[in-house]
């Protein structure tokens, strides 16, 4: 396996919209690997876990999990699961789509990479339709509570999605990952070109671990790259 990322505004065709760096850094994130029918390769699958749990605490839309109703986080099995309701005609749909209660969310926010490997084959939250977004914060943080700033999560659905960092960041986010256009790259916006150097730290080292590797280029040999592996044939 080889992953690949470029720092440059990502164009039209990865359908991640325009995320504006400042005062952040930007990363477009895409791989070669043997492809898996109806989701991200399942090697791809246990490296972006692994990278992201290596980051710290992972918050992300999951359509499996049982959630109490009640306001706020919830402990459950060493993780954390939450159920917000969604302000927005996106959001509302996607709650549709996840068979939850009418305007509801149901999130659940972790550290442990077997749990965070859900993000990417969820049915409710489709990594493949861009249906699905991650947070990532420090391990130590807790979950970032929405309503302290009161935030509407479904807005972090879609391309536009990371246009929202810099109002999370109070809430102890520092980056945040959704998927480009059929699930096949990844952008990946961080607080500071501090976080995102960090960031590439572990997803070189984690790539180390499994025997892959990992080429910053630009979005020109990042294209280039894309269209020679076999999961875009």
């Amino acid at each position: 396996m080889r992953v690949f990322v470029t720092h440059d505004t990502p164009g039209p065709q990865w359908q991640l919209g325009t995320p504006s760096p400042e005062p952040g850094a930007f990363a477009l994130i895409g791989w070669e690997a043997e492809p898996r029918d109806g989701g991200v390769p399942i090697p791809v699958v246990d490296w972006l876990a692994a990278s992201l749990t290596g980051m710290g605490r992972v918050t992300f839309a999951c359509s499996a999990v049982v959630v109490p109703d009640t306001p706020g986080w919830t402990s459950r099995d060493g993780d954390h699961v939450a159920r917000y309701g969604a302000r927005s005609l996106v959001g509302r749909i996607a709650a549709r789509l996840s068979g939850g209660a009418a305007g509801d969310l149901t999130l659940l926010s972790s550290v442990s990479e077997a749990s965070v490997v859900r993000l990417f084959d969820d049915a409710g939250y489709p990594w493949w339709h861009q249906g699905q977004f991650a947070l990532v914060s420090k391990a130590d943080a807790a979950p970032p509570d929405f309503d302290v700033i009161e935030f509407d999560p479904a807005t972090l659905f879609g391309p536009d999605g990371s246009d929202c960092l810099h109002a999370l960041t109070p809430l102890g986010v520092e980056a945040m990952l959704h998927p480009g256009v059929d699930g096949d790259v990844a952008g990946l916006l961080c607080a500071s070109p501090e976080v995102r150097d960090r960031f590439e730290a572990v997803m070189h080292r984690c790539a180390q671990a499994v025997g892959a590797s990992l080429h910053v280029m630009s979005e020109k040999e990042f294209i280039a790259a894309v269209a020679a592996s076999p999961a875009s044939d």
